[in-house]
């Protein structure tokens, strides 16, 4: 198991402009069904210029320029199983690691289909890293909510083991305690289209800066000026400035969409303005995620 938080990067630090070493963000642009090993999903890079892009795995075709939507299913909320106690490998070999005490940083869950990057319960080591756990959110209890740094691997659906960002300050009392996980939200990212049976329900993590395929790790725009594909005009009327994505991932001017019959979610802002027409080009300060 991985000891790890996510990482942001500035790039370029001294100005978007350098006299000394142009800037060069080439690495944005490639996509890989191996991961970098410089990254882990999740990680965050800020260019110079404001742009902010997320790294990512696919699960499904994420079209560049349209958003991307995370459709992985949190973990079935349960009582809290039996905590084992653990020693290595995966936790510190000097000596074994209590679970789901006040103090530890480790806790288990019983983990159930479809959770998971594969859907069945089966969950590759340090897969969770970058998601978040909720201990304690059932009738009369204090939840504690933690971000997850690392996991062992899990053959098939049962009680697994995470490790957290910071201790637990009470106890996990076994067969009360509640217990719900979520996974990383950049794992699992697709282009849903018009039709997909998630539409309306998953929301849009951010705006894939190439082309990719399942299975395949990319950087994901999340904030920043972006052109993203329209779906009518972005400029609706005068002093019409919002952007929201529709149902296939592109964006439209919010005053031209009918908000009482469906909600839809912002994308960001409008760049260019000079006209309420489809001329405007759907250039957006795009605004998900800082």
């Amino acid at each position: 198991m991985s000891q790890g938080k996510s990482r942001v990067t500035y790039m370029g630090r001294s100005g978007q402009v350098q006299t000394q070493n142009s800037p060069d963000w080439g690495f944005i642009y490639s996509a890989s069904t191996t991961a970098d090993p410089e990254w882990h999903v999740g990680d965050r890079v800020v260019l110079p210029d404001g742009r902010v892009f997320r790294y990512a795995k696919a699960s499904g075709v994420c079209v560049a320029q349209m958003g991307a939507a995370y459709i992985k299913k949190c973990n079935a909320w349960a009582v809290a199983p039996v905590q084992a106690t653990m020693a290595a490998p995966g936790f510190p070999a000097t000596a074994a690691a209590t679970v789901g005490k006040a103090g530890s940083i480790y806790v288990s869950y019983t983990c159930a289909s479809p959770f998971g990057e594969a859907g069945t319960g089966v969950i590759a080591a340090d897969e969770l890293r970058g998601g978040y756990v909720v201990i304690g959110n059932g009738v009369a209890q204090t939840p504690q909510v933690r971000g997850i740094i690392g996991n062992v691997a899990l053959a098939a659906a049962g009680i697994h083991t995470i490790k957290l960002d910071a201790p637990l300050t009470a106890d996990v009392t076994v067969a009360s305690t509640g217990i719900e996980v979520i996974g990383n939200p950049y794992l699992g990212l697709i282009n849903i289209g018009s039709s997909a049976p998630y539409q309306g329900y998953v929301s849009w993590m951010g705006v894939p800066a190439v082309t990719v395929a399942a299975s395949q790790y990319f950087w994901l725009q999340t904030a920043g000026p972006c052109w993203l594909t329209s779906n009518g005009n972005t400029c609706y009327a005068a002093d019409s400035r919002d952007i929201f994505f529709v149902a296939d991932g592109s964006v439209r001017s919010g005053d031209a969409l009918t908000y009482a019959s469906h909600a839809y979610q912002r994308a960001g802002f409008g760049i260019d303005m000079s006209s309420s027409a489809a001329s405007n080009s759907p250039f957006v300060m795009l605004q998900i995620s800082n």
